[in-house]
């Protein structure tokens, strides 16, 4: 589990920043949120979200997307890719998730949203049973500290560890409406199979920064598992298009 020092670090970086209002990028595993981590956000309806970059260590390349087809109901799927040589693309998960904002979708205020994530994979990823995540999320606009987001969940399926989920995470601008800051801390993985960034089990803190080009396109450069020592960086592109 997490210390208190550690989890009072990521809060003291986070409201050191500019405050923010709810925003949110598609996460490698396929949702609405930051980098890693979900949020109390959908896409909005008819809208397809594309994200796909590259973590330089260990070298894996990831593609996300997500969409919603109803009003606060989103649909999500993610996929790392190994790119060492020999690597069975079964040993790291496919991942599909869906997220409904159940109160305050339509304000800037207290929102609240509950989502599910399915991890399948092959016998090769040696993971003993198949991981299935549930959580709920709120989020409050707390003026000059930003708009923040944290969240508590549940992962069944499997036995291994600790497996209760805690996430926390703050999204700030830093330069006009076109540069931003993302801080965020999960105290677990999120997701399972080999080729991971961080280890298994233990809190990790990300952030990096994410350029808006304009409301189709955007960039990002992040900083993984920051706070034990710096361990990868990551570089990733994400585009918007309203589809139906």
């Amino acid at each position: 589990m997490f210390g208190s020092k550690k989890l009072s670090i990521v809060v003291l970086i986070c409201i050191t920043l500019p405050a923010a209002s709810l925003f949110a990028n598609t996460t490698i595993t396929g949702s609405y949120g930051y980098f890693t981590m979900p949020i109390t956000s959908t896409p909005a309806k008819g809208n397809v979200n594309i994200n796909a970059g590259y973590i330089f260590d260990p070298g894996n390349i990831y593609v996300s997307l997500n969409t919603a087809v109803l009003p606060n109901w989103e649909l999500s799927a993610g996929k790392e890719i190994l790119t060492q040589e020999g690597q069975d693309i079964g040993v790291t998960p496919f991942i599909f998730g869906s997220k409904y904002v159940f109160y305050g979708a339509d304000r800037s205020g207290f929102r609240a949203a509950a989502g599910i994530q399915a991890e399948f994979m092959s016998d090769a990823a040696g993971v003993n049973g198949t991981p299935i995540s549930i959580y709920a999320a709120i989020s409050e606009n707390a003026g000059k500290l930003g708009y923040m987001n944290t969240g508590l969940g549940y992962t069944f399926g499997l036995d291994a560890g600790y497996l209760l989920n805690f996430f926390f995470g703050i999204r700030k601008p830093v330069y006009r409406d076109k540069l931003f800051v993302i801080g965020e801390f999960t105290n677990y993985s999120v997701r399972k199979g080999l080729g991971l960034a961080w280890d298994e089990q233990r809190g990790v803190f990300n952030t990096g920064l994410v350029f808006e080009l304009n409301k189709y396109f955007k960039f990002k450069v992040v900083g993984y598992d920051l706070l034990d020592h710096f361990l990868t960086v990551g570089i990733g592109a994400e585009a918007g298009f309203k589809v139906f």
